[in-house]
C-alpha cells in the first residue's frame, strides 16, 4: 500500500471514528445555529451599557465568530482525548505516527471547516447585512475554526480529560470573543493579542468594505504555524503520545 493511500485511510478511520461519536455529530449540526442565538441574548444587555457601541450586525458578526471557533475547538478537544485508541490500533497495524497525527489535523479541519460554513449559512439567514466578499467572509471564520481547532487539540493533548478541556476553552473563548467585539472595556492592549482579535477586524473588513489588510492576513498565519507547532509538540511529547 502507498503512502498517498495509506494516509487517505488514516483520514478515512478518523472521520468514521469521528461521526461514531454522537456528540461530535450535534457539535457539528445543531449547535451553531444554537449557540448564534444565545449569543446574540447574553449580548443584549451588553449593547445597552455606556460607553459600549456595536456598529449594526455587530453582535450577529460576533456570534457568527465565536460560535465557529468555540465548536472547533471543543471539536479539537474531543478528537485527540477519543481518538486516541483508535490511533494506537493505526499504529499497530502498520502506519506511521506521523501519518496518523496528520490524519488528526486533517480530519479536525475539515470537521471545523463544516462549522464556519453551517455558522456562515445561520449567520446570512438571520442577519439582514449581505457581505461585501461572502468568499472572504467565509474564509476568515475558516480561519478561526483552524485556530481554534489547533488550541482544543493543545488543549486536549495536555489536560487529557474532556470535560477539564472544554472548560478551559469555555473560559478562554468568552473573554476572547468579549474582548474582540470591544464587550469589554479597557485600556489593556492585551486583548489585541489573544487568537480572535485578528480574525475580527479581518471579519468586518470583508463584511462591511470588501477588503483584507495584508498585515492581518500574516498574523492569522503566523497564529496558525505557531500553534501547529505547539499541537504537534503536545501530541507528542505530551500525554497523548501516538
Amino acid at each position: 500500500m502507498g503512502r498517498a493511500t495509506r494516509q487517505r485511510e488514516a483520514v478515512s478511520a478518523g472521520v468514521r471514528t469521528f461521526l461514531r461519536e454522537p456528540t461530535n455529530v450535534v457539535l457539528l449540526v445543531v449547535l451553531p445555529p444554537l449557540v448564534l442565538f444565545m449569543y446574540d441574548l447574553a449580548l443584549g444587555p451588553i449593547t445597552e451599557a455606556p460607553g459600549i457601541e456595536f456598529v449594526p450586525g455587530g453582535a450577529e458578526l460576533g456570534g457568527a465568530l465565536f460560535a465557529t471557533a468555540f465548536l472547533s475547538g471543543l471539536l479539537g478537544v474531543f478528537q485527540v482525548v477519543g481518538t486516541v485508541d483508535s490511533d494506537r490500533r493505526l499504529v499497530v497495524c502498520g502506519y506511521h505516527s506521523v501519518g496518523v497525527l496528520l490524519a488528526r489535523f486533517l480530519t479536525i479541519l475539515l470537521a471545523g471547516g463544516l462549522v464556519a460554513g453551517i455558522t456562515f449559512v445561520t449567520f446570512l439567514l438571520r442577519s439582514n447585512i449581505t457581505p461585501e466578499r461572502p468568499a472572504l467572509a467565509f474564509g476568515v471564520l475558516v480561519s478561526a475554526a483552524v485556530i481554534y481547532g489547533l488550541l482544543g487539540i493543545c488543549l486536549g493533548a495536555l489536560v487529557g480529560r474532556e470535560l477539564e478541556g472544554s472548560l478551559v476553552l469555555v473560559f478562554l473563548a468568552d473573554i476572547d470573543s468579549f474582548g474582540a467585539i470591544g464587550a469589554v472595556p479597557t485600556e489593556n492592549d492585551v486583548l489585541e493579542y489573544f487568537p480572535l482579535a485578528t480574525p475580527h477586524d479581518m471579519l468586518d473588513a470583508t463584511v462591511y468594505e470588501g477588503t483584507v489588510s495584508g498585515g492581518d492576513a500574516v498574523t492569522v498565519a503566523v497564529y496558525i504555524l505557531v500553534l501547529g507547532l505547539f499541537a504537534i509538540g503536545a501530541v507528542l511529547i505530551g500525554g497523548d503520545s501516538i
